[in-house]
């Protein structure tokens, strides 16, 4: 049934795609054949001591000495053509730092692009890209970037294609802005690249430029739309003569103050309304060797970061949340080693782990019990670097402190309860290059160690992962081939294992598996992965990839890692054509076919499926993608919660969205989902907006409303024993949530900038219906289920509803008022000031509220009210830390 209907929609969409939409020539814009093989080498001279002076204004000596490199060459939109604005670079370098002076031409000066923001943050202007790979590995490096009202950014590249925008180092820059055009004048100490000892230093080096208004990418290196790298195809920069590298020390002490604001409960003495705290620690970084550096933290605070999007989570799974917190963002590539391949976001590690909630809570003894929300880092630190011979290697540890709950318990006596155990995490990574890069072998492990658990004898006392990992790119860069497998092992009581073995990731206690054994005295549980990827990554039109993987039911990495199921095996397929050059209607086109695959290790299939999927750019520069696919029926091992596997229905969804032109003062776009599953009746779809709104050049307004509706007549309710049989209670629940994202911000110079965060949030469910399994492996939706009918559900006053199983009249299990409506505002307010290089003060407001209710109509405007009376949380926060280099 798949692939009657899908196949061909495929091969008419990826044939006939440029007919369909008036596009003829198309095909034809193959032909732009761009190469990267002709080599381009810029030259560096020295200064005098103490280098020019930085102020944007290209007079000092050194500038009229020093070789210029032109001859631009556009990416974008008209690619391998002549740049339309002359661009010229020049370097130079003194012991302590390079400098890199860029002279961009404009005939028309007036009309040059530049916003000001707050450092990191892109914005439609003009830019200045200046490139270095100072390790000449041809896979690493980093990225200096600026605008013409000296906004900063940096970013460091890794892995020849993949980027870390969250880098941040310590360099400056100076920009003017004239009747020629503007200029650029990059200061980058040494201290901040990596480099080894050598007579002559070669980096890699390239410069990029982004003329605004008329989206025009030019390159000193031209990097082809279809070539597959980056860092492997800037050009070199030689001439650095006699600089040592740097073995850096940076030390960045903060202070923190305090002070939160909340709802006090009478005779509760730790909610007493009000808490204040001051206090202080560091952060360093030490240059080991030339090539490896370690950077750790002490007591870190991370007030500034803002809060995790509310959501109604109602399945068996966790939720994900991206990492926010600077130190740990900081370098992450090292340390990504995915479960399945490169990327996704199932992680041997997973740095939301460190620092998370405590997993106990106290006892309160009739009386009162302390909560405490996060668990203290004490101390953390990166050990990382890439030696001159190819070996990466990066270390990381982190030391949790035993977290204790005060109790004040009914009889007057004061307890201390452990809430999570004194706890110490490991990650390791060591892997070497070959081949120039082309050929990467590597190891990663991960190890995590609890001390006394005392009552938290549901934890684990340790966990262990470890995995060998292969990157092979060959047929110069254009063929790829991933391979990797992992191992795990957790040890534990009896109860900790037990609680492995019963919980969402594999359900051992299914009564259908009989692949799997529960085994209720195992004090340890070990598994396996592996997975493998192989396709073309570049050169021409078509790209494709292949792959599978596969966990066994034992595998287990959430300790420190991110893993959502074990117990499945996983292939794959993916096909895209592009076509990059322009056309009649398109700037660019691409098309993409999925085919997938999802079986247990029992060879029963969960999931079997594929799209087609669209994206392009119109001449306009405005985009769009659309997408539409089918999943064939398949196995649901956890919509029972450790019960028998439910077949799941077949099911198509769709997808489409819309963005306007990004250079403009106004920004739109759009975006929906809709998804059915014709024989259950389940269908759900959401709709997205945002707007992006500059009214100056300093200022900046997002808002993004959003409204979904999920109905779905199998949610999981409950399992219980009634009348001597497991019964497992299904409710058609109808669901609508509503949210309004709106960010703003507001930049008074490069270093001093105010953002605000907020997010109202309103979730509704109204279940309206109830049924119970009788057959969950049944040739037809309908004989799985049988539908409770209305004389068989009572409903009280307060909502509680109770089930007749038997249709006696007499009712045999309550389950309670299962409607819900959560509301929730989430804001923050930070003021950023870099007051000297380096060294920043934080002013932060953080809010938040929220209300519930066992009501299930949504009602946007009753929700919000009952939110807007609710008690409200504010903490106020004060950051100040002074960086400085010895």
């Amino acid at each position: 049934m798949l692939f009657r209907i899908y196949l061909p929609l495929a091969v008419f969409t990826l044939v006939a795609a440029p007919a369909v939409t008036t596009q003829s020539d198309l095909a034809a814009q193959q032909s732009a054949a761009i190469s990267v093989d002709a080599p381009k080498i810029a030259s560096a001279v020295r200064a005098d001591l103490g280098g020019p002076r930085l102020d944007g204004v290209l007079d000092d000596e050194v500038w009229q000495r020093a070789p210029i490199a032109s001859d631009f060459l556009q990416r974008d939109p008209d690619e391998g053509e002549p740049a339309t604005e002359r661009t010229e670079v020049q370097v130079a370098y003194t012991d302590d730092a390079l400098y890199v002076a860029v002279r961009a031409f404009d005939s028309q000066a007036d009309q040059i692009s530049a916003q000001l923001t707050r450092r990191d943050e892109y914005s439609p202007s003009d830019w200045i890209r200046v490139q270095i790979d100072s390790y000449h590995d041809r896979r690493t490096g980093f990225e200096f970037i600026v605008n013409p009202v000296g906004v900063k950014r940096d970013r460091y590249l890794y892995d020849d294609n993949n980027s870390d925008s969250s880098w941040d180092a310590v360099w400056d820059v100076a920009t003017s802005i004239d009747s020629e055009g503007w200029t650029a004048e990059f200061r980058i100490p040494f201290s901040q690249l990596r480099f080894t000892k050598a007579e002559e230093n070669v980096f890699g080096f390239n410069v990029m430029r982004i003329i605004n208004r008329r989206n025009e990418e030019q390159y000193w290196k031209l990097r082809p739309k279809n070539a597959s790298g980056v860092v492997s195809l800037f050009g070199d920069l030689v001439g650095i003569r006699g600089v040592e590298p740097r073995r850096r020390i940076e030390i960045l002490p903060y202070t923190v103050l305090t002070e939160a604001r909340s709802p006090s409960e009478a005779g509760n003495p730790f909610v007493t309304g009000q808490n204040f705290r001051g206090t202080m620690g560091a952060d360093v970084n030490i240059g080991i060797t030339s090539a490896l550096t370690l950077t750790a933290t002490f007591n870190p605070d991370f007030g500034q970061v803002e809060a995790d999007a509310a959501e109604v989570n109602l399945s068996a799974f966790e939720s994900f949340f991206r990492e926010k917190r600077p130190f740990f963002n900081e370098g992450l590539d090292i340390f990504q080693w995915g479960v399945t391949g490169s990327g996704g976001r199932e992680q041997l590690f997973y740095t939301r782990r460190l620092g998370r909630s405590p997993q106990g809570s106290a006892d309160s003894r009739g009386g009162f019990a302390e909560r405490v929300t996060n668990t203290t880092i004490l101390t953390a630190a990166k050990l990382s670097g890439k030696t001159p011979d190819g070996w990466t290697m990066g270390l990381l540890t982190t030391v949790t402190a035993a977290e204790r709950a005060s109790v004040l318990g009914g009889d007057g006596v004061d307890y201390s309860d452990l809430v999570e155990p004194q706890t110490n995490y490991f990650v390791g990574r060591l892997a070497r290059d070959l081949r120039q890069g082309q050929t990467v072998l590597g190891f990663f492990g991960t190890a995590v160690n609890r001390g006394n658990l005392e009552n938290l004898t549901f934890l684990r006392s340790s966990a262990y992962a470890g995995g060998f990992d292969l990157n092979h790119r060959f047929r110069n860069d254009t063929y790829s081939f991933e391979g990797r497998v992992s191992a795990t092992r957790i040890n534990g009581s009896t109860e900790a294992i037990t609680a492995a073995q019963l919980s969402s990731s594999r359900y051992y206690q299914r009564p259908d598996a009989d692949h799997l054994e529960f085994d209720s005295t195992l004090t340890s549980l070990s598994g396996h992965a592996a997975a493998f990827t192989f396709g073309k990554r570049g050169g021409g039109a078509w790209r494709w990839r292949v792959g599978a993987n596969t966990r066994s039911p034992g595998y287990e990495v959430n300790d420190i890692g991110f893993q959502r199921q074990a117990d499945r095996t996983n292939e794959w397929i993916w096909v895209n054509k592009r076509w990059l050059q322009p056309g009649r209607m398109f700037r660019r086109f691409s098309v993409n076919l999925n085919q997938w695959g999802n079986f247990n290790s029992n060879f029963e299939r969960k999931n079997v499926g594929g799209n087609v999927n669209a994206n392009w750019t119109f001449l306009n520069y405005w985009s769009g993608w659309a997408g539409v696919g089918y999943q064939a029926g398949g196995l649901a091992t956890s919509a029972l919660r450790g019960g028998p596997a439910f077949i799941r229905p077949g099911a198509w969804d769709t997808w489409f969205g819309i963005e306007s032109d990004g250079r403009k003062a106004i920004l739109l776009g759009a975006d929906g989902f809709y998804f059915t599953q014709n024989e259950s009746g389940v269908r759900s779809y959401n709709i997205s907006q945002w707007v992006t709104w500059r009214p100056a050049t300093n200022l900046e307004f997002r808002f993004s409303p959003g409204f979904s509706r999920n109905i779905d007549t199998w949610q999981y309710i409950t399992q219980t024993d009634v009348l001597n049989n497991r019964e497992f209670v299904f409710a058609e629940i109808h669901q609508s949530t509503a949210s309004m994202t709106f960010r703003g911000n507001m930049t008074f110079t490069p270093d001093l900038s105010v953002q605000v965060y907020a997010e109202p949030f309103v979730s509704s469910g109204n279940y309206v219906g109830y049924s119970r399994v009788t057959d969950s492996r049944g040739a037809t939706f309908a004989d799985r289920l049988r539908t409770f009918a209305d004389q068989d559900v009572t409903t009280d006053e307060n909502g509680d509803v109770s089930l007749d199983f038997n249709g006696d009249g007499v009712s045999d299990l309550g389950i309670g008022n299962p409607n819900f409506t959560f509301a929730s505002l989430r804001s923050n307010v930070v003021l950023r000031w870099e007051y000297m290089l380096g060294s920043t003060m934080f002013f932060v407001w953080q809010h938040g509220r929220s209300s519930f209710t066992n009501q299930g109509s949504f009602d946007v405007g009753r929700s919000l009210g009952n939110l807007f009376s609710s008690e409200q949380n504010n903490t106020f926060v004060v950051k100040l830390n002074y960086w400085f280099s010895l």
